[in-house]
C-alpha cells in the first residue's frame, strides 16, 4: 500500500481521524499539522504555499493525500492558494471554501498524489442513515426532507452548512463564523422566541457542490452539549456526507440530554 500523508487541522474530527486511521490504515502513514502542532517541527506543514507543500509531497515519496480537521487561512494565505491556479493554469482567483477545494485538487494532480476524503479512508467516521443517537425522532418525512432542502439552497451558496429551524420554520443559518458561532446565536434565538428545552433543530448538509476531499460536516461531542445550551433537541444529518467525531461520547451525551439524532438519506 502507497505512503499516506495524513493532514490534520485542529478540532474534535481531526483527533477522531487520527485515531481512526492509527487503528485501520494497513500501510506506511505519516501525519502533519496543518495547524503547527506537532511535536516535532518537521511534522508541522504550511498548506499556504502550494510550492512547498509539493515539494514536501515529492520529497517524502507520499502517494496518498488527505486532510482533515479545520484550518483558519488568513485571507492573505487564501489568495496565495488561490493564485496558484491563475499562476500555473490560468485559471481565475477564487478564494470561496469550494475555490480552495479545486486548488487543492490541483496541486496534488502536480504533486503526483491521490487526494482522499476523510470518509473514503476511515468511512467508519460517516454518521450513517436512520436512527443514530437519543430519542426516536418526532418529525414526519415531508418535514425533514423540507428542511435538508431548505438548508441545501444556503450551503449552495458556499456560506455555510448548517440551519436552525423552529418546528420546521428555518430561523437561522450557518456563515463563516461557523457552526459553534450559529449555535451560540440559537441561544439568543431561543431565549427571544421564549422556546421551551428541545424545540429547535439543528440540520447540516453537505455542499451540493461539495466532493468531501476536504472536510465534510461534522458532528460530535461539542455539537451536543452546545445543542443542550441552545435548547436544540433534535439534529438531522445527511448520513452518508456528516461525519461524527468520537461516536461512543457522542451517543452518550445525546443519550444523556435526550437530543434526537436522525441520518437522512
Amino acid at each position: 500500500m502507497s505512503k499516506l500523508a495524513l493532514l490534520v487541522g485542529h478540532g474534535e474530527l481531526a483527533v477522531a481521524a487520527q485515531y481512526a486511521v492509527r487503528e485501520t490504515y494497513q500501510g506506511d502513514f505519516s501525519v502533519w499539522s496543518m495547524v503547527g502542532t506537532a511535536e516535532d517541527a518537521a511534522d508541522n506543514v504550511d498548506v499556504g504555499h502550494p510550492l512547498e507543500l509539493i515539494e514536501r509531497l515529492r520529497a517524502e515519496k507520499i502517494k496518498t493525500l488527505c486532510a482533515v480537521g479545520a484550518v483558519d487561512l488568513s485571507p492573505e494565505l487564501r489568495e496565495n492558494v488561490g493564485k496558484y491556479l491563475v499562476q500555473h493554469y490560468q485559471g481565475k482567483l477564487d478564494v470561496s471554501d469550494m475555490g480552495l477545494e479545486t486548488a487543492y485538487r490541483t496541486i496534488a494532480k502536480d504533486a503526483r498524489v491521490e487526494i482522499l476524503g476523510i470518509h473514503e479512508l476511515v468511512p467508519q467516521l460517516l454518521a450513517g442513515t436512520g436512527h443514530v443517537a437519543g430519542p426516536a425522532c418526532d418529525f414526519k418525512t415531508n418535514q425533514i426532507e423540507n428542511m435538508l432542502r431548505l438548508a441545501r439552497t444556503v450551503a449552495r451558496t458556499d456560506l455555510g452548512q448548517s440551519m436552525i429551524f423552529h418546528g420546521a420554520r428555518p430561523v437561522a443559518a450557518e456563515d463563516v463564523l461557523g457552526t459553534d458561532n450559529l449555535l451560540a446565536r440559537a441561544k439568543d434565538i431561543a431565549a427571544a422566541f421564549k422556546t421551551n428545552s428541545g424545540e429547535l433543530v439543528l440540520v447540516k448538509v453537505a455542499k451540493p457542490q461539495q466532493s468531501g476531499l476536504g472536510d465534510l460536516p461534522t458532528i460530535g461531542p461539542n455539537t451536543i452539549e452546545n445543542c443542550v445550551d441552545a435548547r436544540i433537541g433534535t439534529i438531522i444529518v445527511e448520513g452518508e456526507k456528516c461525519l461524527i467525531a468520537d461516536r461512543q461520547r457522542f451517543i452518550q451525551l445525546a443519550e444523556k440530554h435526550r437530543v434526537s439524532v436522525v441520518g437522512w438519506g
